[in-house]
């Protein structure tokens, strides 16, 4: 099978294979499915701490902008 969907069909253990992982214990792939883990989680850290980031933008952003409209409390300096 060629094309798509051999790639479709290749997947983490396919990947594992082709790093040289699949052999038994003590192989010299034995270490590799926790570096790919601990890779994976960094990953998933990062990425949720630059949508953490861009939330707080956004919401400071929207604060700014609901102020500056004249729906906050106090009025504007150059209105008094």
């Amino acid at each position: 099978m060629t094309g798509v969907g051999r790639l479709v069909g290749d997947g983490l253990a396919s990947l594992a294979l082709a790093r040289g992982g699949g052999g038994g214990e003590g192989g010299e792939g034995a270490g590799e499915g926790a570096g790919l883990l601990a890779h994976l989680v960094a990953d998933a850290a990062i990425k949720g701490v630059i949508v953490l980031v861009a939330l707080i933008v956004l919401g400071l952003g929207m604060v700014l902008i609901w102020k500056r409209v004249g729906r906050g409390g106090d009025p504007h300096r150059d209105e008094r």
